[in-house]
């Protein structure tokens, strides 16, 4: 405990002095402020010009809409033009956790909101609210849980091209998980597989190679939660979640169309258009569009794909939106996952090391293809000051055709043998998907005691078979001097396997406490799971718990403690037959979060304890399924920073220590594979605002990725400093961009698992990308 104790002192003591010091010349920003109680209007909001947006007059969002004046619009062009200086970007606006039902509101009235939302777009780096660690509309201060906003601006700055690239740069996270993957992202939070979520509903189940890659340029957001999340969510493993947040309809018209040409001759034109279709303001589109020709850092492997996100938003009265989004997306890509044997990759062997281009397939056999289609449905009802009512359901359609030939790597553990014998695997995945999400919000108060309580409903259906082959080539790959059009081997006859069929329901409820300074959080939630794999029949049940204690200080700075649960029912059989137990899991954390009245620089700061039970490993004997370990804890502590610096400077700045071991199983003491004790990373656009070089930008950043062991405490894959950095030029209606990562062209590993009989997993070399947008 003394141990705990000093830890938190360490974790709080950085934000209070820098808030101390600042405290005395924010006093009259702070007289200045927004002033406003849950529920009420203000009586003035500060303008925010939203990008691309001209500056409105805001209205009281109780006014009536008959009794309402028309927003005084400038015209685009002249909305979007600069002074020969462009002033400092006004603070992001904190409004209450009614806003996003008062901006539909506004824009029933033919005004443009100007307050966000959780699902809104991110300005300089900061979000003020997210719906992803509490379900409802709340700022993100007000949350006692460590929680990331990657926005599309952060996104097109740095140049990311799928999730893991968007989430290099925050804290706790090792984006690069199992290395370079063209088949789907392997992210890992606080020494734990990440659960991937789309608009707040569960978007996999099952294996790695049974889902796909999403589109970040279909996202508005990338939310990362750090910690157990199952009280909200159900399935969601102890260390955190990413949700990813679908760009919606916006209310003001914006059209882009971008062509990209980059590295492993990238090349990719992409479209996003939106804005009202009636004058009135009830009905609004968006439609992104996305069409990659793309080859990619290991030979024969190309990454292709066509993309289309249609969007449409109908708010028929005052206080309600339908919102149904979909998204149709094909990918033709193969496996630049190489599992490469240790000795020539972590160590080289008597001909050197393998390069990091080389294929181990065979062209025209390897392929990894993934069609997807899926409707959304989004319901937001606003009764009352009191009630507010919201659905979320989506269907969706997943179909993999999976064929790849791999090097056995159990068998290369002789430093001279480079030629080594391959596995065939082909498979063909049908999987779909039906999610829904239903609950009740009521405000109310017991005395001085304020409330906010969420009740409800969330169930998943999913139902998923795979036929497949597999056998052994019988002929011997050469991973030095390769000779493609050798192999031999015949398959056998495909299995299908039973069809499996998974039910999961969940009842939650949530209260979100208010007593002056004083913020609360507390919820249950009771889960029940149907596992139906070809009749045979495996059920669980769980309850877990949240609860946490914030205080809200006046200069910014909000210090709190929490704990919560977290139960992962594990899908699938062990080699053998059998079902495998859940996961459970539990996690302490204290830390606080700062933000200085009137900034948008953020400043966030934890520690943490967590434990998790039944952790899934390989299972070595056999590699194509896997076993269960004993308890793994994770401890660390992490920082973040992100914001406006200054009125030029935009940075993101994280550090994150994790100490995640095994304390149970063969594997007991050891640090748990591919987790980094030590991440750090550092981010800064500088923005000229000056005659001469009005509209230009320049960026860099540092990524340290520490040293990581292989689980068996034998194998240490080597730290590594990577470098990005991006210029750029944007006026009203154009945007140039240059980015590069990895400009040093660094051949690193990400990770080695399993031992000297193990696998290396290479990391992504060096990527120049150049893109034009034309903005009209």
């Amino acid at each position: 405990m003394s141990g705990l104790r000093f830890s938190l002192i360490f974790a709080l003591v950085p934000g209070v002095a820098f808030a101390q010091q600042t405290q005395q010349t924010q006093q009259t920003q702070q007289t200045q402020q927004l002033q406003q109680t849950e529920g009420e209007a203000p009586a003035q909001l500060p303008e925010v010009v939203v990008e691309g947006q001209a500056p409105v007059e805001e209205q009281a969002p109780k006014a009536k809409p008959k009794t309402k004046k028309k927003a005084v619009v400038t015209a685009p062009k002249a909305a979007k033009s600069k002074p020969a200086v462009t002033p400092p970007p006004a603070p992001v606006v904190n409004a209450d956790a009614n806003a996003g039902a008062d901006a539909d509101a506004s824009a029933n009235s033919g005004q443009s909101a100007v307050v966000e939302t959780g699902t809104s777009p991110v300005r300089d780096y900061v979000a003020a609210k997210t719906t992803t660690g509490i379900k409802t509309d709340t700022p993100l201060r007000e949350i006692p849980q460590s929680i990331s906003v990657v926005g599309q601006e952060q996104i097109r700055d740095q140049g990311a091209q799928n999730v893991q690239d968007a989430l290099r740069y925050v804290p706790g996270v090792v984006a690069e998980g199992l290395g370079i993957d063209s088949r789907t992202d392997n992210i890992i939070i606080r020494g734990t597989q990440a659960a991937e979520f789309l608009d707040g509903m569960r978007r996999t189940l099952g294996a790695y190679t049974d889902t796909y890659k999403i589109e970040p340029y279909f996202m508005e957001r990338i939310e990362v939660l750090r910690g157990p999340a199952s009280i909200l969510y159900g399935q969601a493993p102890v260390g955190g979640i990413v949700n990813s947040i679908s760009k919606r309809p916006l209310d003001e018209a914006s059209r882009e169309v971008t062509v990209e040409y980059g590295s492993f001759d990238f090349k990719q034109t992409k479209a996003d258009f939106t804005g009202p279709l009636t004058d009135d303001g009830k009905w609004s589109y968006r439609v992104v569009a996305l069409a990659r020709d793309s080859e990619t850092q290991v030979d024969f492997t190309d990454d292709d794909r066509l993309g289309l996100a249609p969007a449409l938003t109908y708010r028929p009265v005052l206080g309600t939106s339908i919102t149904v989004l979909g998204q149709f997306q094909k990918s033709e890509t193969g496996t630049t996952q190489l599992f490469l044997p240790v000795i020539g990759s972590r160590f080289p062997s008597d001909y050197g090391r393998i390069p990091f281009n080389r294929f181990v397939s065979e062209p025209g056999i390897e392929k990894y293809d993934t069609d997807v289609a899926s409707g959304t449905l989004l319901i937001d009802h606003k009764f009352n000051d009191a009630f507010r009512f919201r659905h979320s359901s989506r269907y969706s359609d997943v179909q993999v055709d999976y064929n790849t030939i791999y090097v056995d790597f159990l068998t290369v553990d002789d430093p001279s043998d480079r030629l080594v014998t391959r596995n065939v695997y082909f498979a063909d995945y049908d999987t779909s998907i039906f999610n829904t999400d239903t609950n009740l919000e009521a405000k109310f108060a017991t005395g001085a005691l304020d409330h906010k309580v969420l009740f409800g409903f969330d169930s998943i259906n999913s139902r998923y078979q795979t036929v497949w082959q597999f056998t052994t080539d019988n002929s011997l790959f050469d991973l030095y001097a390769p000779v493609y059009g050798q192999a031999d081997f015949v398959l056998p006859d495909p299995t299908v396997d039973p069809l499996h069929k998974v039910s999961q329901t969940g009842l939650y409820v949530q209260d979100q406490l208010r007593l002056g300074d004083w913020i609360g959080v507390v919820g249950a939630r009771r889960d029940n799971l149907r596992d139906d794999i070809g009749g045979e029949v495996q059920e669980d049940q769980a309850t877990t718990y949240r609860a946490g204690l914030m205080y809200e200080f006046d200069f910014g700075l909000t210090p709190y403690v929490s704990y919560a649960e977290s139960f992962v029912p594990l899908i699938g059989r062990k080699f053998g037959g059998g079902f495998f137990d859940p996961q459970e899991g539990e996690m302490s954390e204290a830390g606080f979060k700062y933000q200085a009245p009137g900034t948008s620089l953020v400043i966030n700061s934890a520690i943490y304890d967590l434990t998790e039970s039944n952790r899934l490993a390989t299972d070595l004997a056999h590699p194509d399924f896997q076993i269960q370990t004993g308890a793994v804890n994770v401890r660390g502590f992490e920082f973040e920073a992100a914001g406006r610096l200054t009125p030029d400077i935009r940075i993101i700045a994280s550090y994150s220590y994790t100490d995640a071991r095994y304390e149970g199983g063969d594997q007991k003491g050891f640090q748990v594979e591919s987790v980094p004790e030590h991440l750090a990373s550092f981010w800064a656009v500088y923005d000229f605002h000056t005659p001469v070089l009005d509209g230009w930008s320049v960026g860099a950043g540092v990524r340290y990725v520490g040293t990581s062991l292989d689980g068996l405490d034998e194998i240490k894959t080597p730290a590594v400093g990577l470098y990005d950095a991006m210029i750029a030029y944007e006026n009203d209606e154009w945007r140039w961009s240059l980015n590069g990562t990895n400009l040093t062209n660094e051949e690193y590993l990400s990770t080695c698992i399993g031992g000297m009989t193990g696998t290396c997993y290479n990391g992504t070399l060096r990527t120049i990308t150049t893109g034009l947008t034309y903005k009209f």
